[in-house]
């Protein structure tokens, strides 16, 4: 399993969604690191409402609680991205 994030200050924040690791795109093309994954809920939603750019950082491991936790403490908008 792994987490992805990503905290906007601005608007108060964070975009998260989870996928299980299928494998690494071995493409030079954008980023060095692509991580191929099959998404954990729904993939359209996930690709129809992406915002805030391409930047999102990936963790291994299920990070839900610890997030929600983040986002409770600092106050900002848990966006569930799928």
């Amino acid at each position: 399993m792994t987490t992805t994030l990503e905290i906007n200050p601005q608007t108060r924040e964070a975009l998260f969604h989870q996928a299980k690791t299928a494998g690494n795109n071995p493409s030079d093309m954008a980023c060095r690191t692509k991580l191929e994954a099959n998404v954990k809920g729904d993939v359209e939603k996930l690709t129809q409402n992406w915002r805030m750019g391409w930047r999102r950082v990936s963790f291994y491991g299920d990070l839900r609680e610890p997030v929600r936790a983040l986002c409770e403490r600092l106050k900002l908008r848990l966006v569930e991205e799928a």
